[in-house]
């Protein structure tokens, strides 16, 4: 059998001039050039010094050579021309302007696999004026598109996230050192010269470093870089200013660092944003060098010392820091040195990254150009469209009802990606597809294969789930020529549009105008029907599914610790709409009378890692009497711990699920009186107005001061009203019969 072709793998970058991202690209194009299993070429905008080396070491280039920024057309025809003769499988940008020139490149090359490269972990294209900010909003939106994305470090994938870039898509492959070229030598006497290295840009922010020499009279300073006259300039002006001009020694960028390194004492590395994995530290870390870094991406993980890293812009623990290298002895300088060494020998090896980067190259390469759906046994296919499957009352209530109608053939898709309950659906034997579309972000890539599964389904009924579920619905009944009965599913309640996000809000104006499509409107709220019937939702098409319980999954025999402590439990998502800090102000309001009392609070994003959150609670006074759970999986085990469940809800609840799970559970509850609440608890609990932590507090306190038997006697009414009304059964038998009626 034939060896398998070789990956023709086209680079692709704006220039190869002096830069951390240009350094990388060169030694990984040289490295999988000299290892074989890749055919490796490098096509640039402009020229730069990296170009010869590059073609030394046997890797063709390939220069459009673009006259000036304006010449967009002329270059733009070069560079097709040029990437269709090399008919690449695999193309990967480096940096934004590479990463859409890559994508746009795509259709007209023979649909090669794209993967984009980030080399920073925040962007500064604010400094680049308008074409900046439209180049990176259009890589945020286009971000789907790309079959991979590598960062180069953890804090540039975070960020990205942020932005709206597809989390399954993204791999972190930190930058390799070349350990051989960057090598540790032994200094016979060691001194006082602390440098730092990089373009002259504010991003650097060599501010910092000039006020920080200035507080260490005994410091040496070396300023290594080119960039802007002006900025140069100032710099210049501030340390005459600071009198320490005769101290700072200013040097251009250089083609081989590796004779500048030994040329000083330690590296110093001032970033004040945008930096990813810093070469120049990796690099002087090999040296042997001691670095000193501001905490600005990776540079914390990558220097691996607390007493080395300072606050971005603190210039007088900079200055700490660089006396206490200058008060290391020689050996103590020299052990430093050899750790440093250590690090990147054993974590940040070119051997490393580009055994990192061949296996995205190849993943990308062998992945399947398409899906194919497979189908069941069941008595109809019936299609769920769903804005997502991860944590929330609507995704379990549609994970409920799935798994209670396994006679019927079931299919998602998830215009969002992943979730919790993809695999419980496929558990029960639902197929499940997820278009990865970015929140609140429209795809033309999601929406293409949308039609295409849709088409291959052929769906009796198609359910749209939640508002962006409906209009997907409403989008494949159009494209389709009426293919499958379409019935909307709401599950909000609908105070004020105002209150929900811009592109939420237009899609519930949307759907107003596209009711018609729909055969069926169900809600799970009495509320929530009148209120969107009020906007023009039609009234003649409505039928009212509220929530149902499963009473052996929520019950208060299940096996819980019991706190020797009154427990209060606030649980959900943290957003908005739940309004946690009316809670945690009622909750400082009982730990006044009633010290003993924890709050367990538990849904998406309600942790540790909530800034907002533990800002908040630290604010009050409450730390001791707050545990963030985050997300879990024994909720039914977490509620039935409880002494009183609360709901803070300002707006948009429809149905409340956690309200009736506490109720399931026999836990006493205390909710705002918003959408269904007061429906579904009955005279079982207490009923408050909505933003007003003083009568939250109080209704909790009167139900706290409750004879524990009193207290558990209006749990049980409440569980017997959740079995009477609001049953599983009875609501799997309601949607058995929408579904069935063709």
């Amino acid at each position: 059998m034939p060896p398998p072709a070789p990956c023709r793998l086209a680079f692709l970058i704006r220039d190869l001039g002096h830069g951390g991202a240009q350094r990388q690209l060169v030694t990984l194009a040289r490295t999988l050039t000299s290892q074989g299993g890749f055919e490796v070429c490098v096509v640039h905008f402009y020229p730069g010094a990296f170009e010869a080396e590059l073609r030394s070491a046997g890797v063709k280039t390939f220069c459009i050579d673009k006259k000036h920024r304006w010449e967009l057309a002329g270059f733009f025809l070069r560079l097709i021309k040029t990437m269709r003769g090399l008919h690449p499988d695999v193309i990967h940008g480096y940096l934004h302007e590479s990463n859409l020139m890559a994508l746009f490149l795509k259709p007209l090359c023979g649909f090669p696999k794209v993967i984009w490269g980030i080399r920073d972990s925040q962007t500064d294209a604010a400094t680049w004026g308008v074409l900046g900010k439209l180049s990176f909003r259009l890589n945020c939106l286009l971000s789907g598109f790309a079959d991979k994305i590598i960062a180069n470090s953890q804090a540039g994938r975070d960020y990205y996230i942020g932005h709206g870039y597809p989390a399954e898509r993204l791999e972190i492959v930190p930058n390799g050192i070349d350990v051989e070229r960057f090598e540790s030598k032994k200094k016979d006497k060691h001194g006082s010269t602390f440098a730092i290295i990089g373009r002259l840009h504010p991003m650097k922010d060599h501010t910092t470093f000039i006020r920080a020499v200035a507080l260490v009279p005994e410091a040496k300073a070396m300023i290594i870089g080119n960039g802007d006259a002006a900025y140069a300039e100032g710099l210049k002006h501030l340390a005459s200013s600071l009198g320490i001009a005769s101290r700072i020694e200013w040097r251009p960028a250089q083609d081989d660092l590796t004779q500048l390194y030994p040329t000083f004492d330690c590296l110093v590395s001032t970033s004040a944003y945008g930096e990813g994995f810093s070469n120049v530290i990796g690099e002087a870390m090999a040296c042997g060098l001691p670095v000193i870094a501001s905490d600005v991406g990776d540079s914390a993980w990558l220097v691996d010392d607390p007493h080395r890293v300072f606050p971005v812009g603190d210039h007088s623990r900079l200055a700490k820091a660089m006396r206490e290298v200058l008060a290391m002895s020689a050996d103590e300088r020299q052990t430093l040195g050899q750790k440093n060494r250590q690090r990147i020998e054993q974590q940040f090896t070119i051997a490393k990254m580009v055994e990192r980067t061949e296996d995205v190259c190849r993943s990308v390469r062998q992945k399947a150009a398409s899906e194919t759906p497979t189908f069941g046994d069941g008595a109809y296919p019936i299609l769920w469209l769903t804005t997502g499957l991860g944590t929330g009352g609507a995704e379990m209530m549609l994970t409920q009802i799935i798994k209670g109608l396994p006679h019927h053939q079931h299919h998602v898709i998830s215009l969002t990606s992943g979730g919790k309950y993809v695999e419980p659906l496929r558990a029960v034997g639902a197929q499940v597809y997820s278009l990865e579309m970015p929140a609140s972000r429209p795809s033309l890539a999601a929406m293409i294969r949308l039609f295409r599964l849709a088409w291959q389904i052929k769906p009796a009924v198609m359910m749209g789930w939640m508002y962006h579920g409906c209009l997907a619905a409403v989008l494949v009944k159009l494209f389709r020529l009426g293919q499958g009965r379409l019935i909307w599913n709401i599950r909000q309640s609908l105070y004020d549009l105002s209150l929900e996000k811009r592109g939420s809000a237009l899609v519930i104006k949307s759907l107003k105008w596209l009711h018609p499509l729909a055969k069926v409107i169900t809600y799970n709220s009495q509320l929530s029907a009148r209120q969107h019937e009020a906007i023009g939702y039609s009234q003649a098409k409505t039928r009212l599914i509220p929530n149902g319980f499963d009473l052996e999954k929520w019950s208060q025999n299940l096996p819980a610790c019991r706190s020797p402590h009154l427990q209060i439990g606030r649980f959900g998502r943290h957003t908005a709409m739940k309004d946690y800090p009316t809670f945690l102000e009622a909750a400082a309001l009982i730990v006044k009378t009633h010290p003993q009392t924890v709050f367990i609070l538990v849904g998406t994003g309600v942790d540790a890692s909530n800034a907002k959150l533990t800002s908040l609670i630290e604010s009050l006074g409450i730390q001791k009497h707050v545990h963030l759970l985050g997300e879990r999986s024994d909720l039914p085990a977490i509620t039935a711990s409880l002494d009183i469940a609360v709901s803070s809800s300002a707006f948009g609840e429809g149905f409340p699920n956690i309200v009736g799970e506490a109720m399931a559970c026999g836990v006493t509850v205390v909710a705002t009186d918003i959408g269904d609440t007061a429906w579904v608890m009955g005279d079982t609990g207490m009923l408050v107005q909505a933003k007003d932590p003083t009568k939250l507090a109080e209704a909790c306190l009167h139900l706290l001061n409750l004879p524990e038997a009193e207290r558990r006697a209006l749990g049980e009414q409440g569980r017997q009203r959740i079995a009477e009304n609001f049953s599983l059964a009875s609501v799997l038998q309601h949607f058995d019969a929408l579904l069935s009626h063709l």
